[in-house]
């Protein structure tokens, strides 16, 4: 049972409920996202890599998720509730050799009945494989890639798998080596393989930062998008704050271009840069580098845009080494407004960008670019960092390895790691995740240039450092039409937690908007009225949304009254017929009864991290006399009063037998769904004056 919060106010005596207090949003969910299915591949580890990667394959219905710490493969089906692994890959097994040792298993991509996988060699100056599978792990291809491919991805049409090689300076630059960082490209028909560098100087651009040697050894491919026709990969170079442009059936490199730096002295990019144990967003003169990790591609109206999570990563490779706290670095800074205070001490600093500004490491958002120039159209400014300031106070810029408030504000904040794009409820969407505090943002982009907030939900358990859903890493996005529950699905591997998450999006962006109750051909409501089970179906169906057809029960024969509302209500979970098969449809509705179907409701949307405040979670006793703990809706009388839903009245009793009339049912729904209250002030019905205590609620619910 959740937590829920006890609102103290006045029993409206009539009525049924209290109304919370609550302050305004700022960000509303205009969707409902709902956490249905779980798996655990491992132990949690706070240094991650447990569950990172992780694919879907709608014609098994399996996903395939990379479980780095036993070096394997996992390949589980997708149902709702506690998912278990079929079988597993091992993928040391496919690729030792005696001219090849595994190192590391970083990325895969399912393309029909193909799965590639990108594998690196221990040595890490050595170079790594791509490996092809069919979908039961038999290893059918395996092609060179360059040194540590990092992510590895099909065109649409299969003909070509790329990898973008890191190529990382893992013992440093004095006393190691520093591999030249590539794009593999694969040509499946003829199995022939290219090898892109990056040693074309005329195609980069001059502002490109090179923290080291030549670009050809300091630039790291992290992440590869493809365009909308599969002719041009673009890739990620997150330490070099850039992105290339590959022509993949030529080879070649066409661009690399500098993404520039965000200005955090502008109120729109405010940000916490205090390490100080309190939430302190604020305007800052100082340039964030955006280093994303993640790349998303999107055509629309027939302009190609690229999506930006925008991490930031330091280099910390030995000596080789970039960054410093503010305090020990200000010293170098001729002019920073912000080195007559110690408060920013602990802010971590980019130290290679020069001494003419305070450099920081990412963003702490997403952004939308033109791909043709690179031109940023739309940056989500402050938000991520606004949004879990107000939703999780208590865990505002939590690390994914710690509990501590505030632990992350003085380095790089929630982290936004991965960027995936899909259709949800006819908008194109885009979807973030929030590597420390953790939890997916999703935006409506359907006008790149103007995109708006549509959710945040986390799933992490915050009772623990590690607990719930932790770092979400990697994400694969199953669409309405390929989806086993016929909605868009979004699949999260959490790589500090171990687990794979299923969030479905219900596709709700407009309960609580349309009318779902009306009035009587005489012109009056009858607000006092008692409601049938059947009524209520109505009620509950024209808010949601949804629809059914036929009926599970046998009191209601297809084609009756409220047989289609009752089948889908039903099947949404939220009400239940009788142990003798019938649902009773024409039976008043009781207040106990009530109080169970408004809990389930509660229960299905408070996954979701606040759509509503009373999923704001704070227990509190809400006792009755006339409700014995033992009386079978106890439980949901005192989550419904806890939340601020429902309460007793002057004598104290809740009276749970007692019938619910139209009036108090639409007070209460009018809570449950977030409905808007309405500002007519001239009554539509004569029997509902506008003092009438519910005057607001059924005026606008009958709008």
């Amino acid at each position: 049972m959740k937590n829920w919060i006890k609102w103290t106010a006045s029993a409206v005596l009539t009525a049924s409920l209290l109304t919370p207090a609550a302050t305004e949003a700022a960000f509303k969910n205009e969707l409902s996202v709902k956490k249905i299915a779980s798996y655990t591949s491992g132990a949690a580890d706070e240094d991650g890599g447990v569950a990172e990667i992780v694919k879907y394959h709608a014609g098994k219905n399996t996903f395939y998720v990379i479980n780095g710490k036993n070096q394997k493969i996992d390949i589980v089906s997708l149902q709702k509730g506690e998912m278990k692994k079929q079988k597993e890959i091992n993928v040391p097994e496919l690729v030792n050799s005696s001219s090849f040792t595994y190192g590391d298993v970083t990325s895969i991509s399912i393309n029909e009945n193909y799965v590639a996988a990108a594998v690196q060699h221990k040595d890490y100056a050595k170079n790594g494989k791509i490996i092809v599978m069919d979908l039961d792990g038999k290893l059918l291809h395996t092609y060179e890639a360059g040194v540590q491919p990092d992510m590895v991805t099909f065109t649409e049409d299969g003909r070509f798998i790329l990898s973008a090689n890191e190529g990382e300076p893992r013992m440093g630059v004095e006393n190691g080596t520093d591999p030249a960082g590539s794009v593999t490209i694969v040509e499946t028909a003829s199995d022939s393989v290219t090898q892109v560098p990056f040693t074309d100087q005329s195609v980069i651009a001059d502002d490109v930062h090179i923290r080291a040697g030549s670009a050809a050894t300091d630039l790291e491919p992290e992440y590869i998008a493809l365009s909308a026709d599969g002719s041009t990969a673009y890739v990620t170079l997150q330490e070099n704050n850039a992105i290339a442009a590959v022509d993949v059936k030529a080879g070649e490199v066409q661009s690399v271009r500098s993404l520039g730096y965000k200005d955090h002295s502008k109120a729109e990019n405010a940000l916490d840069a205090k390490r100080d144990g309190r939430i302190e967003i604020e305007p800052l003169p100082v340039l964030g580098a955006y280093m994303p990790d993640a790349i998303s591609a999107i055509t629309v109206n027939g302009e190609d845009y690229l999506l930006t999570a925008n991490e930031g990563d330091a280099t910390e490779w030995e000596e080789f080494v970039n960054i410093a706290d503010f305090g020990d670095w200000k010293e170098n800074l001729p002019d920073s407004s912000m080195k007559g205070t110690d408060a920013y001490d602990k802010l971590e600093v980019l130290t290679d960008r020069g001494t003419d500004a305070v450099y920081t490491l990412g963003g702490r958002s997403f952004s939308i670019w033109k791909a043709s120039t690179m031109e940023q159209v739309f940056d989500s400014g402050s938000d991520f960092e606004t949004i879990t300031a107000e939703r999780l106070p208590e865990y505002f810029n939590w690390s994914n390895d710690d509990d501590e408030l505030d632990k992350r504000s003085a380095k790089k904040g929630p982290e936004p790691e991965e960027i995936k794009t899909g259709i949800v409820d006819g908008k194109l969407v885009a979807m973030i995740g929030l590597e420390r505090i953790g939890g997916v943002m999703t935006y409506d982009i359907s006008n790149p240039e103007n995109p708006v907030f549509l959710n945040y939900t986390n799933t992490r358990d915050f009772s623990d450092k590690i607990a719930g859903d932790v770092a979400p890493e990697g994400f694969d996005f199953i669409p309405a039409e390929k989806s086993p529950t016929k909605k868009p699905v979004l699949l999260i591997g959490n790589e500090v937690s171990g687990t794979v998450s299923a969030l479905q999006y219900n596709g709700a962006a407009s309960i609580g908007k349309s009318s779902y109750i009306h009035g009587f051909t005489d012109g009056t409501f009858r607000p006092d009225q008692p409601v049938t089970r059947g009524e209520l179906t109505a009620f509950l169906a024209g808010n949601l949304g949804v629809a059914g057809s036929g009926s599970p029960f046998k009191d209601v024969p297809a084609g009756s009254r409220f047989a289609d509302s009752i089948a889908a209500v039903s099947e949404a979970g939220l009400i239940s017929g009788k142990s003798n098969g019938t649902f009773g449809p024409a039976e008043p509705l009781t207040r106990a009864q009530f109080a169970a179907i408004a809990s389930r409701y509660m229960d299905s949307v408070c996954d979701d991290a606040a759509f509503a405040s009373y999923c704001a979670a704070k227990p509190a006793a809400a006792a009755y006399p006339d409700v014995a703990d033992n009386h079978w809706a106890a439980e949901t009388i005192r989550a419904v009063s806890s939340a601020g839903l429902m309460s007793g009245y002057s004598n104290g009793e809740f009276r749970p037998d007692q019938t619910v009339t139209r009036a108090e049912a639409v007070k209460v729904l009018h809570q449950l769904f977030n409905r808007e209250a309405s500002d007519q002030n001239t009554a539509s019905f004569s029997d509902v004056p506008a003092n009438h205590w519910a005057f607001q609620e059924i005026e606008s619910a009958v709008k």
